[in-house]
């Protein structure tokens, strides 16, 4: 069984949570950039399949066997055969229906998930799209019109039960992404130190899963930004001769040339991934204790939620269709 994809959206790839611990082998993490959406969503759909990550405009596809889905993260303007999708909730598909996602409205990555898993190769244990090394997802590349993509038969999909979330992941009201000090922060002076949190960056243009350009005021290191290439981080804040810091994201490389002033926050890079070129963010220093700690206090919270998500009546927009047309029939009739 498969989807086909009638438009590829921007830029839409299939993610999971990335391949965790072969950065020392050489293989970039890669995985979803908002790994709460991601999370949510599995918990929602009820399988750990991957999504297709769509960024800012989704894809458009017609599903070729019954089904069911749930969208996290970015809320888009998602129709089902012309009538609009509930945000995180479990909605149920049949065979030849199209789904629409169109432009965001809130946030920028969105994460669509399959009763049936989408069924991709494994790549040193991981699902997930690297464009850069054609490596993983769909034929290691982002998807095109007229792809058709395969899904594993899951015989435990849920055909009758629904499930749905009112939590807010988007963060929209949210600019300030906190930092803690990088492996080169020494190498800034302390009046770089200070113009990283008291003035706004706007993310650029240029911005993609490798990494987030940032435009504002320049920070360039006191001597050289060149260094003896190491491992870089998620998350690090990489600043060239020019001065102009760029945040590296999942795509990035393992290792790095170049100054890191500092490090956004595990928790923050989710509230990041959801930020659109030309918004802009705010520096806030914090110590890595009180990093970790947000972290844990966030993720037990958060664990909690994925264990009690509401359970309901499976949402079918097609019995919504059949119950409408009988009201009117009946509305008709009375007259």
């Amino acid at each position: 069984m498969s989807i086909r994809i009638n438009k590829p959206g921007l830029f839409s790839t299939i993610q999971d949570e990335g391949r965790i611990g072969h950065q020392k082998d050489g293989f970039s993490g890669a995985g979803a950039l908002d790994i709460y959406s991601f999370r949510l969503g599995q918990s929602l759909i009820g399988n750990k399949g991957p999504a297709i990550e769509a960024t800012i405009i989704g894809p458009s596809l017609t599903f070729l066997e019954d089904d069911t889905i749930v969208i996290t993260g970015a809320e888009f303007k998602a129709e089902l055969n012309g009538r609009p999708v509930p945000h995180q909730t479990v909605v149920q598909v049949y065979k030849g229906d199209e789904l629409v996602m169109n432009a965001a409205v809130k946030g920028a990555r969105g994460y669509l998930f399959f009763g049936h898993p989408l069924d991709v190769p494994e790549v040193a244990g991981s699902y997930s799209t690297h464009t850069r090394t054609k490596m993983g997802g769909h034929e290691g590349r982002a998807l095109k019109k007229g792809d058709f993509v395969h899904q594993k038969l899951n015989e435990t999909y849920r055909k009758h039960v629904g499930f749905s979330s009112d939590l807010d992941l988007i963060h929209e009201d949210t600019d300030t992404i906190r930092i803690v000090e990088g492996p080169q922060f020494d190498s800034f002076s302390d009046e770089n130190h200070e113009s990283l949190v008291s003035e706004p960056f706007e993310i650029s243009e240029q911005s993609d899963r490798m990494g987030f350009r940032l435009k504002g005021p320049s920070i360039p290191p006191k001597e050289s930004a060149d260094i003896i290439s190491e491992p870089v981080a998620l998350g690090s804040i990489q600043v060239p001769n020019d001065g102009n810091p760029i945040i590296l994201m999942n795509d990035k490389q393992t290792v790095g040339g170049y100054t890191k002033i500092a490090t956004v926050t595990q928790l923050d890079l989710s509230v990041l991934a959801q930020k659109k070129p030309g918004e802009k963010i705010n520096f806030e220093w914090v110590s890595i204790e009180d990093a970790i700690k947000d972290l844990e206090e966030y993720n037990d919270g958060f664990e909690d939620i994925l264990n009690n998500v509401e359970r309901e009546p499976l949402f079918d927009l097609r019995e919504l269709r059949i119950t409408a047309n009988r009201i009117c029939e009946l509305l008709e009739g009375e007259k």
